[in-house]
C-alpha cells in the first residue's frame, strides 16, 4: 500500500517531457532538448584529476556526517561563517529534504513564491503541510507587503531560490533581508536555496548565510558542473544544523569522500573563481543570444542569473510545448511545473551549445509564424 504522504505527488511534467523526448529519439527524430536543468559542460578536468588522485590513495570510505574538515573550513571562509555552521550533504536536494523534514511541521503552512523550483512543492507535500503560494508575476520580484499579508503563526517555512529557477531573476539584498525579518516575526524558518549563486551576469546575488532563522542550501552541481557527484552543503546556526544532522545521518550519511577532497583542493588552491568564470562567460553569451531572439516574440524578463529564461508564450504551456516538440523537435518545460500562475509560461534552459540554441530559436520562430 502507498503511504498517504506520497499519494498526492504526481510524476513531474519534466519527467513527462523527458519520456516524450526519449521516444522521439528512438524514432530517429532530430530533437533539441532545452529542458535540461544542468550545465552542458563536463566536470572541469581540474576537479576530475584531483578526485582520481584521492580515489587511488584510498579516499573511498565514510567521512564524518558533517563532512571533511578542510572542505567545511573552505566553505565557511567563502561565506564568512564558522565551520561549525557548515555541513556537507549528498547534493543540494538531500540538503533541501533534510531541512524540510527538520522544520516543516505536519499541518503547518509553507510559503513558496511562484514561479519556483518544482521540488519545494513536493517537499511540502511529503511533510503533509499546506502550500501557500505568492505570485510574483509579471516581473518575478517579491512584494514584501504581499508576503506579510500571507504570513501567520501557521507558517513553518518560507522557500527562497535566487538566482531563481525558472526565471533567472536575482532578488536584491534589501528585499531578501525583509523576507527574513518577516519570517522571524512569525517564528518561521527561511530555506534559502542558493545553488546558482555563482552563476550571475548583471547583478551579484546576496547570500543569507549567517542569518539567525535561515538555512542556506548550496552545492557544486551547477558552479562546477558536478551534478553527478552529489556534493552539497548547508549553512545554518548550530542549533538548526543539529536538527538537520538528525535526518542527514540516516538519509545521506556523507557525501563521497574523494569528491569532497577534490572540491576542497579547488577552493583552497584559489582556482574556483577562474573555473566558474569560464562557464559563466559562455552562459552570458548564450543568455544574450536567446534573450535577443525571444523578446521579438514574447513578453520575457531578462535573466540576471542561473541559465534559464521564462517567457510568456500567450497560450497554454502544455499545448505549446507538446506541439513545438511534435512539429519542430524542440523540447521545453511547461511553466505549470513551477507553481500557479504559470499556465502561459515555458522554461527554456540555455545550458546548451550556441549552435543548438540557434537551431532551436529558428524553429520556435517558425512555429510562432505558423500561428501557434
Amino acid at each position: 500500500m502507498t503511504a498517504e504522504r506520497v499519494k498526492g505527488i504526481s510524476t513531474s511534467l519534466i519527467r513527462r517531457m523527458f519520456e516524450i523526448v526519449e521516444r522521439a529519439k528512438r524514432e530517429g527524430r532530430d530533437i533539441v532538448n532545452l529542458s535540461i536543468g544542468e550545465p552542458d559542460f563536463d566536470t572541469p578536468i581540474e576537479v576530475v584529476e584531483r578526485a582520481c588522485k584521492y580515489m587511488k590513495s584510498g579516499y573511498t570510505h565514510y567521512t564524518s556526517n558533517l563532512g571533511i574538515e578542510e572542505l567545511r573550513i573552505a566553505i565557511a571562509d567563502i561565506y564568512k561563517v564558522s565551520q561549525e555552521n557548515v555541513m556537507v550533504t549528498t547534493g543540494g536536494s538531500e540538503a533541501l529534504l533534510n531541512a524540510s523534514l527538520a522544520f516543516i511541521e505536519e499541518n503547518s503552512e509553507v510559503v513558496i513564491p511562484t514561479p519556483n523550483f518544482l521540488s519545494y512543492f513536493t517537499y511540502a507535500k511529503i511533510c503533509r503541510a499546506k502550500v501557500r503560494e505568492i505570485k510574483t508575476h509579471p516581473n518575478f520580484e517579491m512584494d514584501l507587503d504581499v508576503l506579510n499579508e500571507s504570513m501567520s503563526k501557521k507558517v513553518s517555512a518560507v522557500f527562497l531560490n535566487y538566482p531563481n529557477n525558472p526565471t533567472g531573476v536575482v532578488l536584491d539584498g534589501k528585499t531578501l533581508k525583509g523576507v527574513v525579518e518577516i519570517a522571524k516575526d512569525y517564528d518561521a524558518i527561511v530555506i534559502s536555496d542558493e545553488i546558482y549563486d555563482k552563476i550571475y551576469y548583471d547583478k551579484k546575488p546576496t547570500s543569507l548565510a549567517g542569518e539567525e532563522n535561515v538555512v542556506v542550501v548550496n552545492g557544486f552541481s551547477k558552479s562546477l558542473a558536478m551534478t553527478g557527484w552529489r556534493i552539497g552543503f548547508v549553512i545554518a546556526q548550530k542549533d538548526l544544523l543539529n536538527e538537520m544532522l538528525k535526518v542527514h545521518q540516516v538519509n545521506g550519511v556523507c557525501a563521497p569522500s574523494f569528491a569532497q577532497k577534490a572540491v576542497a583542493d579547488i577552493l583552497n588552491e584559489g582556482i574556483f573563481d577562474e573555473i566558474v568564470g569560464r562557464m559563466v562567460k559562455e552562459f552570458r553569451r548564450r543568455r544574450d543570444f536567446v534573450y535577443s531572439r525571444l523578446k521579438r516574440l514574447f513578453e520575457v524578463v531578462k535573466p540576471e542569473g542561473a541559465f534559464y529564461i521564462f517567457p510568456n508564450v500567450g497560450i497554454d504551456c502544455e499545448k505549446f510545448c507538446e506541439d513545438l516538440l511534435i512539429k519542430k523537435g524542440v523540447c521545453l518545460t511547461p511553466g505549470k511545473a513551477f507553481g500557479s500562475g504559470n499556465e502561459n509560461y515555458v522554461r527554456i534552459s540555455f545550458a546548451n551549445s550556441l549552435d543548438n540554441l540557434e537551431k532551436a530559436m529558428k524553429r520556435i520562430e517558425e512555429y510562432v509564424a505558423e500561428g501557434a
